[in-house]
């Protein structure tokens, strides 16, 4: 009998201008890499009827972090398709009361100073509450980790510890098709500080500035082509190139 055909994972972009999420099809199994905002159901359930797949073949949801906007279906997905929901020791507070984030993560600054000086950097927040993210459910059943790892989940991804942004957050790696889900420790776009381009998001929401940027010279050490990112574009340039444009542009 010939070995069954082996499949490089392919990643499809899911949610909206502001917010991103991945549906990466491993092959007879599919795998969510963040879930999100509330008001994002719908656009999930379209994505698996384009591709003709039912929602039980989410095995997994890796959460790079436990921000409402990386959460948001994961409970529903979680109760709909029985899949393993994975996320950092550090953040699993988060998921387990996520309308309690301030007890266990605080931002190096106020918005209300990049709002005085640009007053569009509050659509990013309004945009996300009216997504529902003030009544993000709880996740009732998580898997935890605690160092980098490789994870039992399709696709067979590697966990790399990138916290600052949150203590816990994470980056997942899909080597064998080259992509980098790095969240929000390296995004593409930060709406609050008006920027464009490889960058740590500003200290409005960056917990720790200098975790941060240490996490961005950490994962620059994989050859990874792809990064898809948290906020903005993907970036195809390589994962080293943009954590080192990201470093060199520090923290707004």
């Amino acid at each position: 009998m010939s070995p069954a055909p082996v499949t490089t994972p392919t990643a499809h972009r899911l949610g909206d201008p502001l917010v991103n999420f991945y549906l990466v099809d491993a092959g007879p199994a599919l795998v969510l890499v963040d879930a999100g905002l509330p008001a994002h159901w719908g656009g999930l359930l379209d994505a698996l009827d384009r591709l003709g797949r039912p929602v039980t073949d989410i095995a997994a949801v890796l959460i790079t972090h436990g921000h409402p906007d990386h959460v948001g279906i994961a409970e529903r997905v979680r109760v709909a398709a029985g899949a393993d929901v994975w996320v950092h020791e550090s953040d699993a507070p988060i998921l387990a009361e996520p309308r309690r984030l301030t007890k266990v993560w605080q931002p190096e600054r106020s918005i209300l100073g990049y709002a005085a000086r640009r007053p569009s950097a509050l659509r990013a927040p309004l945009h996300l509450a009216r997504g529902g993210a003030l009544r993000t459910p709880a996740v009732r059943e998580f898997r935890t980790f605690t160092d980098d790892t490789r994870l039992d989940v399709p696709g067979g991804p590697s966990a790399v510890h990138t916290p600052g942004h949150t203590h816990g957050s994470t980056s997942y790696l899909f080597p064998d098709a080259s992509l980098a889900f790095t969240g929000d420790a390296l995004v593409t776009k930060d709406s609050v500080a008006g920027h464009v381009g490889p960058c740590v998001i500003c200290r409005a929401f960056t917990q720790d500035s200098g975790a941060a940027l240490a996490s961005l010279e950490k994962i620059a050490e994989h050859e990874i082509a792809t990064v898809l990112p948290g906020h903005g574009e993907p970036w195809r340039d390589g994962l080293a190139e943009a954590a080192r444009r990201a470093v060199a542009g520090g923290i707004r």
